[in-house]
């Protein structure tokens, strides 16, 4: 991008690399996608519009009602990401792809990138998440996602995920 004069910002590429899963093929096909998209430039609001990513901030909210044992705020969180027609099951993978950035920076702070946006805030929340707390959610998030299809709609399946994080949430936990 630097040789083709294209502005972008590090946390599209982010994302980008993120949607490639590991395929060089498919992060050069998606660049180029979003350079067409965002009109000769790859910023993060395009990319995430183009990815059809859910805004990170859902799940950093949702965290945050979790650890506050805030059960009201974790349902209207969920309205509100049906109201955006946002996949449920696309949120518990970012939610578990997530727990487990949470956790390797519990583990191995040094290794988030200083360009990382989110870099802030995943720091944050691994001083905040007790690391027991961390698996415990990290494990519902992932058989959440598997047992969605079970669920009464995705809706529900989803809900009763963010609901079962919080009914085994230690209590020292919840503040």
């Amino acid at each position: 991008l630097t040789q083709e004069n294209i502005a972008f910002e590090a946390s599209a590429l982010h994302l980008i690399s993120r949607a490639a899963a590991g395929s060089m093929r498919d992060a050069l096909s998606l660049t180029d996608q979003a350079i067409a998209y965002g009109g000769q430039t790859v910023n993060e609001a395009e990319v995430r519009s183009m990815l059809g990513a859910i805004d990170q901030s859902y799940l950093y909210q949702l965290l945050e009602a979790l650890l506050a044992n805030d059960g009201a705020s974790i349902i209207s969180l969920a309205k509100s990401m049906e109201e955006r027609s946002i996949s449920f099951e696309a949120a518990l993978n970012d939610l578990a792809q997530l727990l487990h950035q949470i956790a390797v920076a519990q583990t191995v702070p040094e290794s988030i990138a200083d360009d990382l946006p989110e870099r802030h805030a995943l720091l944050a929340l691994a001083q905040k998440i007790p690391a027991e707390t961390l698996q415990l959610y990290y494990q519902i998030a992932l058989l959440g996602r598997r047992d969605i299809s079970l669920a009464p709609d995705e809706f529900a399946g989803f809900t009763m995920s963010l609901l079962r994080m919080l009914a085994f949430t230690p209590n020292e936990v919840k503040s």
